[in-house]
């Protein structure tokens, strides 16, 4: 509706400049005639009246031609006759406002015409037309005539003009607001509906619009875009039906894939171990050992069954389903707390562990027991990796840092609670770095390591919303970040 409006007041503005310049044009030109038409219509009088003023001045005299001159005002009332001498002191001179070349062009025989505009209301016509007797001019006839009833006459024309253009207006009003409607308002709604129907995904509904313009053009090029966008959203619908099922496969051959890493890790694990007890256990039950041997073996039973058990609750603890139970705690009361756990074993092995740099306010809404399973599992990993070269260093610290979230699709650059472990061991290679957190993968010799306490170190920091990062050099040691948001950013 609002084209339509336009479209009308744009039609309607063009044809009110059309009449306005029309009835300006009209009128200039009527009075152009009217004032041509009045000349003529004095010099029609003037000119015969002058020959017949002539002839009574020679047959009768001077005072009947002038009485003639008089009587003839009797005649027309819009129109005043009036004797003019030609001599400059007679008693009947040309008005003053006539031009000044008035009276010498009457000298000369000629008739003199204007207008007065200063005069109240429409202004008068002034003619002059000299008057021959005897053989000289004696004078000269003045007739002058109100342009009242030009001005009447103009006025009349005006209000006709106006009257004819309200009703042009009127009619153009209707026919156009009609038009506007039934050719641009409906079709341009029936395009809108059809727009949001696609929108909405209905594309096989077809939008009929009668008639050979742009509109019923465009209606049906918008047809022809909805069967293609129908056809480009089944072929759509069918390729994501296909993607689906392969995804179902893949996520199935993962599974099947992490279940055979699983059962070759259990085995390979538990392997070792079984074979120890079952042969223990056939020495025991067949052979005739001593007493000595018998303690021995037991323990080694024994050792061997608390192996297995270690492994069995490692890897309950990576399918743990426990729920968090957080509450805020000082990382770097953590980070204490695990150093005096490990200093024996520090000490053992030849490690000493350094506080490089602890923020003590630096802290964090975490479950304590186990995040401090993540410390003590990265410092065991540390004081191996320098066992390695002899014993060796392992640096911590605390602090804040700038990093954006892995999963954050905004990209936001957020602070989060950092605790960094640092070793001066070996290093990881980068083949080697991209499995670190896959379960039963170690780089420990055979006996040596299960393979899962990183992984339980990544669904544990995962599971806090936070993340591991990994930064490693082959003999220049390795560094592992743990990086956990704080209570306020959580």
């Amino acid at each position: 509706m609002r084209l339509s409006f336009k479209i009308t007041l744009f039609f309607i503005g063009g044809i009110c400049l059309v009449m306005a310049w029309y009835g300006l044009e009209r009128i200039e030109r009527e009075t152009a005639l009217f004032e041509d038409q009045m000349r003529r219509d004095h010099y029609a009088i003037a000119q015969p009246l002058a020959v017949i003023i002539a002839r009574a001045w020679e047959d009768f005299g001077e005072d009947f031609a002038h009485q003639l001159v008089e009587n003839s005002n009797d005649a027309d009332e819009r129109t005043r006759i009036r004797w003019v001498s030609v001599h400059r002191d007679g008693v009947e001179r040309i008005r003053p406002e006539a031009p000044d070349d008035a009276g010498a062009r009457l000298a000369q025989g000629m008739a003199v015409s204007w207008i007065d505009r200063d005069q109240i209301r429409a202004g008068r016509l002034y003619t002059y037309v000299p008057v021959v007797a005897e053989g000289s001019r004696i004078g000269a006839i003045e007739i002058s005539e109100s342009f009242e009833h030009e001005r009447e006459y103009v006025e009349a024309s005006k209000r006709r003009i106006l009257q004819t253009t309200v009703l042009i207006l009127m009619i153009a009003t209707v026919v156009a607001w009609g038009t506007g409607i039934l050719f641009i308002a409906r079709p341009v709604e029936a395009l809108v509906e059809k727009a949001r129907a696609i929108g909405r995904g209905e594309l096989k509904t077809p939008l009929e619009l009668k008639g050979q313009h742009e509109l019923s053009y465009l209606a049906r090029e918008m047809n022809l875009m909805g069967e293609e966008l129908a056809k480009i959203q089944d072929q759509l619908h069918s390729e994501s039906a296909a993607r689906l099922k392969a995804m179902r496969e893949l996520r199935h051959a993962d599974r099947l894939k992490t279940v055979g890493t699983l059962a070759a890790g259990i085995a390979h694990e538990l392997g070792t171990p079984l074979n120890v007890i079952s042969m223990r256990a056939e020495i025991l039950q067949y052979g005739e050992v001593s007493p000595e041997e018998v303690h021995r073996n037991a323990g080694i039973i024994a050792d061997q069954s608390e192996r297995i058990t270690a492994i069995i609750r490692q890897l309950m603890d990576f399918a743990r389903t426990r729920p968090l139970r957080t509450e805020e705690v000082s990382l770097a009361s953590l980070v204490d707390e695990g150093s005096a756990l490990l200093a024996p074993l520090a000490a053992k092995k030849n490690v000493t562990i350094e506080a490089a740099e602890i923020d003590d306010e630096v802290r964090a809404d975490v479950d304590p027991d186990q995040l401090i399973q993540v410390v003590t599992n990265l410092l065991v990993n540390a004081m191996q990796a320098c066992e390695e070269n002899g014993g060796g260093r392992i640096m911590v610290s605390i602090s804040l840092v700038e990093r954006i979230a892995p999963d954050d699709e905004r990209q936001e650059l957020r602070t989060f609670a950092a605790l960094e472990i640092a070793d001066t061991g070996p290093g990881i290679d980068e083949e080697a770095q991209e499995k670190l957190f896959e379960p039963f993968f170690t780089t420990k010799p055979v006996g040596e390591g299960t393979g899962l306490g990183l992984s339980v170190s990544y669904g544990i920091v995962t599971e806090h919303g936070g993340w591991i990062e990994v930064e490693s050099t082959p003999g220049e040691g390795a560094t592992f970040t743990v990086v956990l948001p704080r209570k306020e950013e959580q």
